[in-house]
């Protein structure tokens, strides 16, 4: 049973995630189980079998990044996240009840839902996301509701190295928590789990025949104009509306404009008497004024504004033929998944970027805030990595992006060893362990004084040894990294006088130094720390 679980939740090979949940602690505002940072995070090495035997005996919950390097999955979960306390799962089991949605439903550690996905074989990441995405709207579930892998594609770094996007943690941890429920809330033990997984695995062929289904029977009703058409007016025209009316009409001259490009104005007309409840601030004037104020519209869906947000189907609209790919002017794309690389004194970060027209999604780098906030620095990123130019929008537009994004961002501190941080400690360490400063000549050419405990040695001449080492930063960022507080250098920036002997009279000039706790640095190498993958934030 142990292999059969291995071989359902394999994924990216190369690096896995880890939490201690040992160290974890219930939010008693929300009553979602969090974990503090240095408690999770990425394990910046190979998943072996037995780190997932790990698991399962309760060691050491892991995660796992579900699209491999080739952008290929074989399991996937919309991550349901607990929003008030008491979260009941029990509306979901019902709707898989109602629906036969070939999924497994867990519990999380957050204490929300993950409801897997299963496939008999590997298939391309954005398979199981299209298929996923279309559940959403069944779920009642908002568009920016996570959904792994959250990645279809793996990026690079600005060096070329491989990102590992998001992982997702696994169930049955200790084999009796974060267990699959049945559809009256009890628990499958580890044993049923793996049959449920087993009986309920898909082909991509399956996957897509229960989702045209599945679609087909949640537009039944709809008016059959929108067959072309976004699937959102359609779910929209199953009844009469008096609420939502400026925004669906606005969507419908949108497409309208493309299906009936000769005679639109007429047709919003007719769809107004047609699908509203007409009344006093509502009827045929109203309708013609926002018909001559619509005149040299060029703008494409409004995707993102209710009611059309929660009736979304994307991937169910990006087939169509006046579907939201069809839009004459693009809006931006829409980003996800902003996680901040914790780097001191510069935070790089990598965030997803979705393909407009297509289900494709791939996560790309951004080495400094500036990158993400700056509009064209943005567009030159997506560009570079994603291989199309984003459309310039108005600067509320992109704001309105930046929100979104930021809205789920996620802390991470850098792997082990890789952290400018550390590299800098390590510089420090094999500085003050070269020469000791005999005499004033000596240290002001550079060699450490010791002094109580105290480590001097000269500012400006160690920046000169950092530079023969490719070091990128300059001295006041490099400064910033010794004084951090947070930090584990600790040092300080200042001015010291090489000491006098008793027979001297006069005083050394004073010189530019930095100081550090010299038992800090004759110390054995830094411990193994456990590191997150996100700062502050819930754990998946």
């Amino acid at each position: 049973m142990d292999k059969k679980f291995i071989q359902i939740f394999t994924g990216l090979e190369r690096n896995f995630g880890f939490a201690n949940v040992k160290n974890g602690y219930t939010d008693p505002e929300t009553g979602k189980f969090k974990l503090k940072n240095g408690d999770y995070g990425w394990s910046s090495k190979p998943v072996t079998e037995q780190d997932y035997i790990d698991h399962l005996l309760g060691k050491r919950s892991i995660g796992i990044q579900a699209c491999d390097d080739e952008g290929m999955a074989r399991f996937g979960a919309i991550d349901i996240d607990p929003e008030y306390k008491n979260f009941s799962p029990q509306k979901y089991l019902e709707i898989i009840k109602e629906n036969n949605i070939p999924v497994v439903p867990c519990s999380s550690k957050s204490g929300g839902l993950h409801i897997f996905v299963f496939t008999k074989e590997l298939v391309k990441a954005e398979v199981i996301r299209n298929f996923l995405d279309t559940l959403l709207f069944t779920f009642k579930l908002e568009v920016s509701t996570e959904i792994f892998p959250k990645q279809t594609k793996l990026g690079t770094d600005e060096s070329g190295k491989k990102l590992n996007g998001n992982f997702i943690n696994l169930p049955y941890f200790n084999k009796n928590e974060r267990c699959a429920l049945n559809i009256d809330g009890t628990k499958f033990n580890f044993e049923e789990f793996i049959q449920l997984v087993e009986a309920n695995k898909k082909t991509e062929v399956e996957l897509h025949d229960f989702a045209s289904a599945h679609v087909k029977n949640v537009l039944q009703g709809g008016h059959e104009e929108f067959f072309d058409g976004p699937p959102c007016l359609q779910i929209l025209t199953k009844n009469k509306l008096d609420d939502g009316r400026d925004r669906f009409l606005y969507n419908y001259m949108v497409f309208a404009k493309k299906k009936y490009p000769d005679d639109w104005e007429k047709k919003v007309e007719k769809a107004a008497r047609d699908y509203f409840e007409y009344s006093p601030e509502w009827d045929d004037k109203k309708v013609k004024d926002k018909i001559k104020s619509w005149k040299k519209e060029t703008k494409g869906h409004t995707c993102t504004q209710e009611p059309i947000v929660s009736h979304c189907m994307k991937p169910q609209c990006l087939k169509r033929k006046y579907g939201i790919a069809s839009d004459t002017q693009k809006a931006f794309p829409m980003l996800s998944g902003l996680v901040k690389i914790n780097c001191r004194p510069d935070p790089e970060y990598t965030f997803n970027v979705s393909t407009p027209g297509t289900t494709k999604v791939q996560t790309v780098f951004a080495k400094s805030i500036e990158s993400l906030t700056d509009q064209r620095k943005m567009r030159n990123i997506i560009a570079n990595a994603a291989g199309f130019v984003p459309e310039m929008v108005k600067a509320n537009v992109y704001q309105d992006v930046l929100n979104l994004l930021f809205a789920t961002r996620s802390v991470v501190e850098p792997p082990k060893g890789t952290s400018s941080e550390e590299k800098l400690f390590d510089y420090i360490k094999q500085y003050i362990n070269g020469a000791k400063a005999e005499n004033n000549i000596s240290f002001r050419s550079g060699a450490t004084l010791i002094e109580e405990g105290e480590a001097y040695f000269s500012f400006p001449i160690f920046m000169n040894v950092l530079k023969s080492k490719e070091w990128k930063f300059k001295e006041d960022k490099t400064g910033v990294m010794i004084q951090d507080k947070d930090g584990f250098i600790k040092g300080e920036i200042m001015r010291k006088r090489f000491p006098k002997k008793k027979d001297e009279k006069k005083s050394y000039e004073s010189i530019h130094v930095v100081k550090v706790d010299l038992n800090k640095f004759l110390e054995k190498d830094l411990e193994e720390e456990i590191l997150d993958i996100k700062g502050t934030g819930e754990i998946i």
